[in-house]
């Protein structure tokens, strides 16, 4: 089973996050990243290329105009996906 990481930002779980009960017990939860499959198409690769990204990663991809303009500045080897 994969991680929940984000593939382009890599993106991870926040596990210090608490919460306070009404009686102010601390409880300790899991506060995720918002992950969704996405399609994209590569023209390095001529392929399409799917990914699980978070919403910022999404959005990011979108203002960089490409996935590949995208994968070359954070470093991501898109042959994997």
């Amino acid at each position: 089973m994969r991680a929940r990481v984000c593939d382009l930002l890599g993106k991870k779980p926040n596990r210090q996050a608490r919460v306070v009960t009404f009686s102010h017990k601390r409880i300790k939860k899991v506060q995720h990243v918002n992950l969704q499959w996405k399609r994209f198409f590569s023209e390095a690769l001529n392929r399409n290329v799917r990914l699980r990204l978070s919403t910022k990663g999404i959005k990011t991809v979108n203002k960089m105009g490409s996935i590949d303009a995208a994968a070359k500045k954070f470093e991501v080897d898109l042959t994997k996906f």
